[in-house]
């Protein structure tokens, strides 16, 4: 399994420029049109750095090796982060996108019907989730995404749990579903938007 790191803020912000200029192909356009500023992606950059940052603070980032070609952050709800972290996470995720962006954001992202995570939260399920994946461009197609997905795994192993994922890219589902993971659900949110949810069972 892969070991916990700290990220610098250039480390963090680097990593949400990886996951915020992500290329969805022809087919695609993802959730990013619909961040305030587009094209501009600033805005999403900063959402993004707001949860990296929560996650740094609480010991929540996993990186492949000491030279951080990649990185995962996971959700255990067998062991959650404090309340103050969720209170923190959401505050700076608000003040990046302003907070009637950041309401808007949520509405969509609910447009398609119950992401798997409300499904498992409705029924008391516990889970491990992957909340961000991001390789470095020029580490990108070296394998460096099975060792962040199998931490997640092995995670999950300890507590004989799934794992779950939501994904707005589906070139992003097809390598889940290499890895291992099976797709259960696509949620369209709009023209050439969906999000893919996919599960690795216990």
């Amino acid at each position: 399994m892969l070991n916990k790191v700290k990220l610098t803020e250039d480390e963090m912000r680097e990593f949400a420029e990886v996951f915020a200029y992500y290329d969805y192909g022809a087919e695609e356009i993802g959730m990013v049109p619909y961040y305030p500023g587009y094209p501009d992606r600033t805005s999403l950059v900063n959402y993004l750095v707001a949860m990296i940052k929560t996650a740094n603070e609480y010991n929540g980032v996993y990186a492949t090796s000491d030279k951080k070609e990649g990185i995962v952050i996971l959700t255990d709800t067998t062991h959650p982060y404090p309340g103050i972290a969720l209170f923190k996470m959401m505050w700076r995720m608000a003040r990046a996108l302003g907070f009637k962006n950041f309401g808007d954001i949520i509405k969509k992202f609910q447009a398609g019907g119950a992401s798997l995570e409300k499904n498992y939260r409705d029924n008391k399920k516990q889970f491990v989730q992957v909340e961000l994946l991001a390789v470095k461009k020029e580490y990108q197609g070296k394998g460096f995404m099975r060792p962040l997905v199998e931490t997640a795994f092995e995670v999950a192993k300890r507590g004989n749990l799934p794992v779950i994922v939501s994904t707005d890219a589906k070139l992003k589902k097809d390598k889940y579903e290499h890895i291992g993971m099976r797709h259960v659900n696509t949620r369209k949110l709009g023209e050439n938007s969906f999000m893919y949810d996919l599960v690795r069972e216990a």
